[in-house]
């Protein structure tokens, strides 16, 4: 938990922070009987929206309504309050873009409980009035005893909002209908349904990867790429991912399709069961004022970390990672995360931290997301030493990337109580344009795949860096520059 974070919502305490969406920050709470709980505080911007906060005290209403085995259930809300929350059982388990990130994809018998749970899911929310418009497999958390749906109910009053389609939907799981701004029902989660168990069978999204404007181009003119699928699910698929709304099969149907005898028990391959018991036995002993990390991603483990962050898009116990590029030379914990060509950063010196918010991911607003074209809110990150504190946090962006490659691009804002240098290999002090940031400097490095620009700040410095594949960002570091510009004025002085 960062300074300035609340320690209470309503009735329930927070022990830990598990993300941030497009609506606000997720925590990780416990009820007055000791109940692990999600809690998702809406952002203070969106609080002060009148038809914002309209739409979702009828949204929370009737997302309450939902019940379903394969939802992760809306138990509380407090649609009143100066800023408005709404509070989810917590389901101790790995989202599904974890599990296939850190496994491969699943089986053919783990697609078929999959996708009937999400089906039945999906049938659930549909009952209730609701369509979810943002299921991908981030929103999906994966169980022993099968799936969950997570994060419905909302996307409809974040509309009302005038976000921007990056945020309501996510760009490779969003419908044709979504990607062209027309109005959107149960057909179009079938699209997405159909998106997610492709993801599930292949690891990627059938339309591909690249910019925004890229995959929704290919969601609405080209033919889903199914290579990978099973041959028994081609023709189902096929028509979940039909272009036209009344030609895909209804949630009914799907079920239908694909119900299975199979114990759900026993449905995960080995290595996500391991990550599930792992998550519900770190939950099972999780004190007041400790959150556990993920041991598969190198961060600190209850034992020796002074900082252990969780991070997700959804709500999920998640990465607690230490990013490499900008962990502490020297420190305790060192990633090898460096297929950049960055090396690990040097830092000097100290300073505490200023007044305001530590957490940099509480920089974002509409404009930046807009401006930069970011396809999430920002994953938290960090490290601590002794007296240093160094807050990291990372976004996706559709600004740069290869839509032929699985090379995403990415920035991050750092908050550092000393220099540190992000690009060690090769690196080269970059001529590009910074005006209206004080004495910044840019490098990037040889091989043109990484940007870097800092700044000296009253609590030591901010960084800001930008990691793509070979020959993506150009070395030029326009793009990281403008994002610097951007975010520079939101940073703590």
């Amino acid at each position: 938990m960062a300074t300035g974070d609340p320690r209470r919502v309503g009735p329930y305490r927070l022990v830990g922070k598990l993300g941030r969406g497009g609506m606000g920050q997720v925590f990780l709470g416990r009820s007055q009987g000791g109940r692990m709980v999600a809690v998702k505080l809406v952002n203070p911007e969106l609080a002060e929206d009148t038809e914002f906060r309209r739409r979702f005290a009828l949204e929370a209403e009737a997302a309450r309504k939902v019940g379903g085995f394969y939802t992760a259930q809306v138990v509380d809300a407090g649609v009143d309050d100066d800023r408005p929350w709404l509070v989810t059982a917590y389901i101790p388990g790995p989202s599904l873009q974890q599990a296939v990130r850190t496994h491969g994809p699943l089986p053919y018998s783990a697609l078929r409980v999959l996708g009937s749970g999400l089906a039945e899911g999906l049938a659930a929310i549909h009952d209730c009035g609701l369509v979810h418009r943002d299921l991908k497999p981030a929103n999906v958390i994966l169980a022993d005893d099968g799936p969950r749906v997570i994060d419905f109910g909302i996307a409809r009053a974040l509309d009302s909002a005038h976000l921007t389609a990056s945020v309501i939907g996510t760009p490779g799981f969003m419908s044709p209908e979504q990607c062209l701004g027309r109005e959107t029902g149960p057909a179009s989660d079938v699209f997405a349904l159909g998106c997610v168990l492709v993801y599930a069978a292949t690891g990627h999204s059938p339309y591909g990867q690249g910019s925004a404007a890229a995959i929704h181009y290919r969601t609405v003119h080209e033919a889903p790429d199914l290579t990978g699928v099973p041959p028994e699910l081609v023709p189902f698929l096929t028509a979940c991912l039909a272009t036209e709304p009344e030609l895909r099969p209804t949630v009914a149907k799907a079920l239908e399709h694909l119900a299975t005898s199979t114990d759900d028990t026993e449905w995960l391959p080995a290595g996500v069961s391991a990550m599930v018991r792992e998550r519900r036995e770190e939950t099972k002993v999780l004190p007041p004022d400790e959150i556990p990390s993920d041991p598969g991603t190198g961060g600190p483990s209850r034992r020796r970390g002074r900082i252990a962050l969780l991070a997700s898009g959804g709500l999920v116990l998640a990465a607690a990672a230490v990013w490499g590029a900008v962990a502490w030379l020297g420190g305790p914990d060192r990633s090898d995360d460096n297929a950049a060509g960055h090396g690990s950063p040097r830092a000097t010196g100290s300073k505490g931290p200023s007044a305001g918010s530590t957490d940099p991911c509480d920089i974002i607003d509409r404009d930046i997301i807009q401006e930069s074209v970011l396809v999430d809110t920002g994953t938290p990150g960090g490290y601590s030493s002794g007296s240093e504190t160094m807050r990291s946090c990372k976004w996706q962006t559709a600004q740069f990337g290869d839509p032929d490659t699985d090379m995403d691009g990415y920035y991050t804002l750092v908050y550092a109580p000393s220099r540190i240098e992000v690009i060690s290999k090769d690196r080269r002090r970059d001529s590009v344009d910074l005006s209206g940031i004080p004495d910044a400097q840019a490098y990037s490095n040889a091989a043109e795949t990484g940007c870097e620009v800092s700044w000296p700040t009253s609590f030591g410095y901010a960084v800001v860096f930008g990691t793509e594949g070979d020959n993506i960002l150009g070395g030029d570091c326009v793009f990281v520059a403008r994002f610097a510009q951007a975010v520079y004025p939101k940073v703590p002085e």
